[in-house]
């Protein structure tokens, strides 16, 4: 099974794939597309550079990272942004399991403008989440959505709910990890990483608020409105 993750940005996501990965029948992908979507987008981030020089920047060479290896575990999970997929086609995607992991965008705002100064709809995901959920729907591909507020709060349940779904067994490992970088983490993590390395797994706490400053209002209204419609929306 290919479980393909479509986050916003990439703290909570993280932490998913950290859990994931101590699973013995589970190899984990952090953002296969990411270098592709740097070339094709031509968008700033903190670790374009080194992203362009070690991941794979052509759509082929993208897509061949997200197959399992011959030899690996039975479960490949592959953690993307949800706007990855800009320039590449979603029938590539048609076997997997697919995963939508969204948060309030009040919470997204306030780690993501740390790095990305204005960030635009294209930074946040929301609409490329949208979208993917509305394709999965119309194709009826196997979809999942899970809110990380809910996953942050009620770790246990909500991870056991998930792997439900997915038809795995649980498995009490995922709760916790080693503090620290994993190998498989991508040029970007010592720029958006750092809470998770410090992390030993995962802690139940409640949703926090977060003021939005003036001149992002508009932006999160129409982040909220496709946020809500999301984690209204069943998993299938």
């Amino acid at each position: 099974m290919i479980i393909s993750l479509w986050s916003g940005p990439r703290n909570c996501s993280t932490a998913l794939m950290y859990s994931l990965a101590q699973r013995t029948d589970m190899a984990v992908r952090d953002e296969p597309l990411f270098g592709h979507f740097l070339a094709h987008t031509g968008v700033e981030r903190p670790s374009r550079e080194a992203t362009l020089a070690a991941w794979p920047t052509t759509p082929e060479a993208a897509l061949a990272r997200c197959k399992p290896d011959a030899d690996g575990p039975p479960h490949l999970f592959l953690k993307h942004m949800g706007n990855h997929i800009e320039g590449l086609t979603r029938e590539a995607f048609a076997d997997h399991q697919h995963v939508i992991l969204t948060r309030h965008p009040d919470a997204v705002l306030k780690s993501y403008t740390a790095h990305v100064k204005e960030p635009t709809m294209l930074d946040l995901c929301y609409g490329h989440q949208h979208a993917w959920l509305d394709h999965c729907k119309q194709s009826a591909w196997p979809l999942h959505v899970v809110d990380s507020d809910a996953l942050l709060e009620r770790p246990r349940q909500v991870l056991e709910g998930l792997c439900d779904q997915l038809g795995l067994p649980w498995d009490e490992a995922m709760m916790q990890w080693p503090a620290g970088p994993r190998p498989e983490d991508g040029p970007w993590a010592r720029h958006w990483y750092g809470r998770v390395h410090q992390s030993t797994g995962w802690e139940s706490r409640p949703p926090a608020s977060y003021p939005v400053s003036t001149n992002m209002r508009a932006l999160r209204d129409d982040a909220l409105s496709l946020y809500k419609s999301m984690v209204g929306h069943p998993s299938e």
